[in-house]
């Protein structure tokens, strides 16, 4: 995590061209150093006295999440972020940890982990409350990652693979159902059009190659371009020409393809399965079940987030505007992913008697 952490700042000083006196870069580099007390704190504070507080959490969030409906600073169109004058609060993302820990003390509770509709849809209504506030900024991608975490959840709740898979394929299903009913039967989403371009962009991105598509066949050029061992920090031409928007922050991987290369997109990529290899080994060693709750939720949120996004840039994934977590530029992102690390790490420690 902390090279990830370290090789954020360069990466996005190039995304931003050294921008005005380096600003994105030495935010990036504070945020970093903020990034690591709060690693602390989680380390420092018990996951299951966090878990038995997660409804007061749930219900601090919730309050958040509408109060940005209200006084939100307003980027790009989207309003997801609470103006503190020094600091910009997205409790969006915050809201991740809050479903994680709120999902361990459910799954926690309950002698036997949901089982049919009744069972399932018992579990994911407590979500329905964070997910249509986060959907109204609009956040699809954040909505997205809620979903997943809890669903793999369910699994470290001892859910077996095999449902966990049935429940997938039938989302998928449903999915593909409700947008046939919208475009042949006028079905109407709680989506807006250009949410929707972009998820059918996966399909054919050269259908609008200057709108839609524009983004993703910009970022696939730029990563191609990279070749094996990339052209240098700082010296990617379709990063540094500007042809790809949101380079420093959904779509850092593209700057990563291209500057650092095949080789060395390995090598990030491998540091990522280290962390969730890590997490997963907290998870299954735990003596507790809160604890391989925790952190398999932990687990599931990275998982997601690093394959979408990672997915989205390749063109391979829908574009959803979900961040790369410990390199996208996103203060709030960041401190809530160290967060989440210091609780995994918290669960491996707690598997042995701490004597002070």
């Amino acid at each position: 995590m902390l090279i990830l952490d370290i090789l954020s700042i360069p990466l996005i000083d190039s995304a931003t061209h050294g921008s005005a006196d380096h600003y994105y870069a030495k935010k990036q580099a504070l945020m970093v150093a903020i990034s690591l007390v709060v690693l602390v704190l989680g380390l420092a504070i018990d996951h299951r006295d966090l878990v038995e507080m997660s409804p007061w959490l749930y219900g601090l969030n919730g309050a958040l999440l509408v109060l940005v409906l209200f006084v939100g600073k307003t980027v790009g169109g989207s309003t997801r972020w609470i103006p503190l004058g020094f600091f910009d609060l997205q409790p969006s993302e915050t809201a991740k940890v809050v479903t994680i820990l709120f999902s361990a003390r459910l799954l926690s509770r309950w002698e036997e982990p949901p089982k049919g509709l009744l069972g399932l849809g018992a579990y994911y209504f407590w979500t329905a409350v964070p997910i249509v506030l986060i959907m109204r900024q609009p956040d699809l991608g954040t909505a997205m990652v809620l979903i997943a975490l809890c669903t793999g959840s369910l699994y470290f709740g001892g859910t077996p693979g095999r449902r966990i898979a049935k429940l997938v394929l039938a989302g998928v299903l449903a999915i593909a159902l409700v947008l046939c009913l919208h475009f042949y039967a006028g079905m109407p989403l709680p989506l807006h059009d250009y949410q929707l371009k972009r998820l059918l962009t996966l399909f054919n991105p050269n259908a609008d190659p200057l709108g839609t598509g524009y983004q993703v066949l910009q970022s696939k050029i730029a990563i191609g371009s990279g070749s094996l061992w990339g052209k240098g920090l700082g010296q990617g031409t379709q990063n540094r020409l500007d042809f790809i928007p949101e380079q420093h922050t959904d779509f850092i991987f593209s700057v990563v393809g291209e500057e650092l290369g095949f080789v060395r997109g390995l090598g990030v990529l491998a540091l990522y399965f280290l962390i969730c290899y890590r997490c997963l080994v907290a998870a299954i060693t735990s003596t507790d079940r809160v604890g391989t709750l925790v952190a398999g939720g932990v687990l599931s949120m990275f998982v997601f987030q690093i394959a979408v996004n990672v997915g989205m840039t390749m063109g391979i994934m829908p574009v959803t505007g979900v961040p790369l977590p410990f390199l996208s530029h996103g203060g709030t992102a960041l401190l809530t992913n160290s967060y989440a690390v210091g609780m995994v790490l918290n669960v491996g420690w707690r598997k042995h008697k701490i004597l002070f």
